[in-house]
């Protein structure tokens, strides 16, 4: 002997399950943005290292379907986030190193390297909490849109 359960709007609930795929990009995409102004807001003096500026006003971003990229494009960023080892400094384009101070010429410098500083790691934890917030709100707008088929 068969049970048989009837859901209504069975064809309509199918149907609108269909065209999630054209509902869910353009929220999800929002979201993404919407990111990205919060990462921006805690990419601040208090997160990232601050003694020209210059770090801290290189960040960028932009987006492929589904990803977004947030990163610093100073040259020297993935220095500071991780740390140098010790390394010989030697000049390029002159025949010796100069700063004030040091006894000339200096033709070589053995650095000691440098400390991870961890920027990235303190931009993510304080934006975890407000993006997790905003795609919330978006999965909420897809059950919304897909239930309103």
């Amino acid at each position: 002997m068969d049970f048989l359960v009837r859901i209504n709007n069975i064809d309509q609930l199918i149907a609108a399950f269909r065209q999630a795929p054209s509902i869910v990009p353009p929220i999800v995409q929002r979201a993404l943005l919407a990111s990205q102004a919060v990462l921006a807001k805690y990419t601040t003096r208090d997160t990232v290292p601050f003694i020209t500026g210059f770090l801290l006003q290189s960040f960028s971003a932009y987006m492929e379907p589904g990803i977004l990229h947030w990163y610093p494009t100073a040259s020297y960023a993935r220095f500071v986030e991780f740390g140098t080892a010790p390394h010989v400094i030697e000049p390029k384009n002159a025949r010796a190193l100069y700063w004030p101070g040091a006894q000339h010429p200096v033709k070589r410098v053995n650095h000691p390297g440098t400390k991870p500083n961890p920027y990235m790691e303190r931009i993510i934890a304080a934006a975890t909490p407000d993006i997790n917030a905003t795609f919330v709100t978006a999965l909420q707008q897809i059950t919304k849109a897909i239930a309103a088929q």
